[in-house]
């Protein structure tokens, strides 16, 4: 627990809400319950505004934080929030995802950055997964690549539809079923359980971290992608993460020849890759990503 202790957390917004951001309160809320670090995950609503202390670590996203209360007396970390009220806050880090565009200085042995100047946090989002629930690459696959999350594009093309519709051509022409799970609205909002996602991946015929043109250009690192190397999935992406995960992270950008090379590994092939690759999660657990939101507030 180290730096955390002692310290009480307020992650603000979406406990009863469909977003994709959920995933990411659950995370922080579930690893710090686990560390036995005092925790309320409340929704963002104006009766919750009370529940806030001095000296309280506040994690809010702007896509809820209607009503959270503005206080000199707290620690704010905020991810997207324009309200130019919070700009004057005496204590606030900036929370962002780590992109090409990203800038600052290294700070440990992972990609993560720091402005000091904007007070901006540079990192991927990682693993709230603690490694007793990781899987091993199993000899059995499915004739079936289940997907976990969204299919999705805007107006500006920065989505993963186009790119996940080649890939489920491609898996059908060698009688795999691209299937999609999560994200609809037959299931709860909590979604899929961690250990129920985990099996799905784990017995896909490839799990790859497939992404959009967008993100694979952006450098941004998706959930998914430390996600599937926890639960056993072959190591792969239509990106390169090589600078993440080591070189034995496979990178192929054509998904014809992504399939191609997949499912001609066999299985001693996909064990010392995805054992090599585990090595590196460590660094970018949701514990670690908290110990640098604390390092970095005080």
């Amino acid at each position: 627990m180290g730096i955390l202790a002692g310290e009480r957390f307020i992650i603000w917004g979406l406990r009863n809400s469909r977003h994709s951001h959920r995933y990411i309160h659950k995370g922080y809320f579930e690893t710090l319950r686990r560390l036995n670090v005092e925790a309320l995950w409340l929704d963002d609503l104006e009766i919750n505004r009370e529940s806030i202390r001095s000296g309280d670590f506040v994690l809010a996203a702007g896509v809820a934080c209607n009503y959270l209360p503005i206080s000199h007396k707290v620690k704010y970390v905020l991810h997207n929030v324009d309200d130019p009220n919070f700009q004057e806050v005496a204590k606030k880090l900036n929370l962002q995802v780590f992109t090409t565009d990203s800038r600052g200085e290294k700070i440990d042995e992972t990609i993560a950055l720091w402005d000091q100047k904007e007070k901006t946090l540079y990192q991927p989002w990682g693993l709230p997964e603690p490694r007793e629930d990781w899987l091993t690459p199993q000899r059995s696959k499915s004739k079936k690549e289940n997907w976990i999350g969204a299919i999705w594009d805007n107006e500006l093309h920065q989505g993963n539809r186009e790119q996940l519709a080649i890939y489920a051509a491609t898996l059908k022409t060698h009688g795999i079923r691209f299937k999609r799970l999560g994200g609809t609205r037959s299931i709860s909002i909590e979604g899929l359980s961690s250990r129920n996602s985990f099996d799905k991946v784990n017995q896909s015929a490839i799990g790859a971290a497939v992404v959009g043109e967008w993100q694979k250009k952006s450098g941004y690192i998706p959930c998914r992608a430390f996600k599937n190397i926890a639960a056993g999935a072959i190591p792969i992406s239509n990106a390169n993460m090589t600078h993440v995960f080591g070189s034995d992270y496979i990178h192929i950008s054509d998904l014809e020849e992504l399939v191609e090379y997949s499912l001609g590994l066999d299985l001693r092939q996909i064990r010392i890759k995805s054992e090599s690759c585990k090595k590196m999660l460590e660094g970018y657990s949701y514990e670690r990503a908290l110990n640098r939101i604390v390092s970095l507030s005080l």
